[in-house]
């Protein structure tokens, strides 16, 4: 096996967005394409060194061929992953200079928090790390990210001018878009189909990540209210509104775990009561608010 069939394979397949295992298959694929290449030209009578180079020559430019795969396995996910950071970084700076001249106020964590998962998730997109796990990265970046720019609706709902309306609509696209790569690139862009269960994986992460984003809200939505009515008892707020999330996170560890191990039953049985505990708290959260208002 030529080093240089294998680096030229290797500056191809790291382009790609695949997990680890997809990775491997591309690369095997493409490697035995370029040797077969280079055995048939050998055959027909040129040097091992002359049918080296014309094989590369021969297979394409390694960045165009690396483009071209990247776009036929997940079309259109890097211009979304482009368009969801650029138009992030950009409604960030404009809701932090509007709440800071019309408001008199502005809200620095949020905005260093927001430029910061927004330019790692451009920096994820541009492949500037090709060696980084980025099933991993993107899909936690994605998460933070939904959950920072709920927030930042809130902030841009809350600015006494007309801005605030354009700035909000601006930040739900942000929010829908920002949803629909999650669940792409979770359930759909990182093919499961070499493990076992995995339609059972899809299920299950759909399931989290519909539980995960109903509490997220939740918890946005309450951490809101206490900053207006309840800001000398704020760090235990935040204490106790960490709980359930913690709980999310260990329950779809747990499930992922379960199902590695072949006991799907446990894994379906500790997502149903997730889910059902969730609604329930949903349910009285409504119940409380509009009954209390009809009342």
């Amino acid at each position: 096996m030529k080093p240089a069939f294998q680096r030229f394979i290797k500056g191809i397949v790291r382009q790609t967005d695949g997990s680890r295992d997809e990775r491997e298959d591309l690369y095997e694929e493409l490697l035995t394409h370029l040797q077969c290449s280079f055995f048939d030209l050998q055959r027909s009578g040129y040097s091992e060194e002359e049918a080296t180079t014309m094989a590369m020559r021969n297979f394409g430019d390694e960045q165009e061929i690396g483009r071209q795969l990247q776009q036929a396995m997940y079309p259109f996910r890097k211009e979304m992953l482009l368009a969801l950071s650029i138009s992030s970084l950009l409604f960030s700076y404009i809701v932090y200079i509007s709440q800071l001249f019309i408001m008199g106020d502005a809200h620095i964590p949020w905005l260093i928090i927001a430029v910061m998962i927004s330019s790692l998730l451009l920096f994820v997109t541009m492949q500037a790390i090709p060696i980084l796990n980025r099933r991993f990265w993107i899909n936690g970046l994605l998460l933070i990210h939904l959950f920072v720019f709920l927030y930042g609706f809130l902030l841009a709902s809350d600015i006494n001018s007309p801005l605030s309306i354009g700035l909000s609509i601006i930040s739900i696209l942000i929010i829908v878009l920002s949803i629909i790569l999650l669940y792409r690139t979770t359930i759909y862009d990182f093919s499961t189909k070499g493990e076992m269960f995995y339609k059972d994986v899809r299920r299950l992460h759909f399931v989290n990540i519909t539980t995960g984003l109903l509490l997220g809200a939740a918890t946005l939505f309450w951490l809101w209210a206490a900053l207006f009515f309840a800001t000398d008892q704020l760090h235990i707020i935040l204490v106790i509104l960490s709980i359930p999330i913690v709980c999310w996170i260990i329950s779809y560890a747990i499930q992922m775990r379960l199902l590695s191990k072949q006991k799907k039953k446990w894994a379906y049985a500790i997502a149903s009561i997730q889910s059902i505990i969730l609604l329930i708290s949903v349910g009285y959260l409504l119940f409380n608010m509009f009954g209390g208002a009809i009342s």
